[in-house]
């Protein structure tokens, strides 16, 4: 068998990437188009690698062999454990600021209430510039992203267009706003209706259209001004309590290497099933389509496996 990639007792990892523009070079300056210029997209495609290092990309008519050896990795510590905990171990689970209830729910932070299960992670992690943004995965959508995560949790999620709607200065601050546009817009999606929506996008009108009502929303209610969403910031790290609405955001469109119509969505379990080999379809967000299954990376963090790729 002339493998081109093989690894043995490896923690899967989620999928990395490439991004290859189609249009313009992307920028998080052109994406907050601050100098009003007029309304334009940036068109990105997407290449993926299995492999933290990147040697080999991974696309259509690629065969993948798994086989879960039983054990995990924690996706904190790295410990090898017979159980995860949402891909933790159990200690990192109840004692790591990453395991905490407010990394689900930002809105919930409360590191300024002295309580917060590591304080220098937060400063690190949750006290620096994030956006609140508009995407499309199946349906419109609001959520949160650090401004170093740009674009991977749109990539992550398998969203097709994405916009940024606010800046701010604090994770908490991002999930408040976010909480209260949940109000009238979604902030899930549904996988199985991200998948089947493929590469469909929105018009560039409409885009804008839901945009503008969005933002709309937020002024006529006098968002920013409420004394909740003015977070109090730690004064040891200095912080601008900056506060930025965008007028005329720049649209990211991205497109998946993906099949024109997958009609089954089984979807892979390595625990019930601990191993399968088949021929890629297609690639969207963190999901491998196959012909008539479906395998999450994502949900398979941490998982030692032995993996090849024909």
């Amino acid at each position: 068998m002339n493998y081109i990639l093989q690894k043995r007792n490896y923690p899967l990892v989620k999928m990395n990437y490439e991004i290859i523009p189609r249009t313009t070079t992307f920028s998080l300056e052109k994406l907050e188009n601050k100098q009003l210029n007029s309304k334009e997209t940036i068109d990105i495609n997407i290449t993926y690698f299995l492999d933290k290092e990147k040697i080999i990309p991974i696309g259509k008519q690629r065969k993948i062999k798994l086989f879960h050896l039983g054990n995990y990795n924690c996706n904190s510590c790295t410990k090898v454990v017979k159980k995860l905990f949402d891909g933790f171990c159990f200690p990192c689970f109840k004692y790591k600021a990453c395991a905490d209830k407010c990394i689900m729910s930002p809105h919930l932070c409360h590191y300024m209430n002295g309580t917060c299960r590591e304080p220098t992670w937060g400063d690190e992690y949750c006290y620096q510039p994030h956006y609140v943004y508009l995407s499309y995965t199946d349906k419109f959508k609001v959520g949160i992203t650090r401004e170093s995560q740009i674009p991977t949790r749109w990539i992550d999620q398998g969203a097709t267009s994405a916009v940024l709607l606010a800046k701010v200065s604090s994770r908490n601050q991002a999930g408040i706003l976010e909480h209260k546009l949940k109000e009238i817009i979604h902030d899930k999606s549904h996988w199985i209706n991200m998948l089947k929506s493929g590469n469909e996008k929105p018009s560039i009108s409409l885009f804008y259209e839901t945009y503008t009502k969005i933002s709309q929303w937020i002024k006529s209610n006098s968002l920013l001004e409420l004394d909740e969403y003015k977070a109090k910031l730690p004064t040891h790290l200095k912080l601008k309590n900056e506060i930025t609405l965008f007028e005329n955001p720049t649209i990211l469109n991205i497109e998946y290497p993906f099949p024109e119509q997958i009609n089954k969505f089984q979807s892979i379990n390595l625990e019930k099933n601990n191993t399968f080999e088949e021929e890629i379809m297609g690639i969207k967000g963190q999901y491998l389509m196959f012909k008539n299954h479906v395998f999450n990376v994502r949900r398979h963090e941490g998982f030692l496996v032995d993996f090849s790729i024909t």
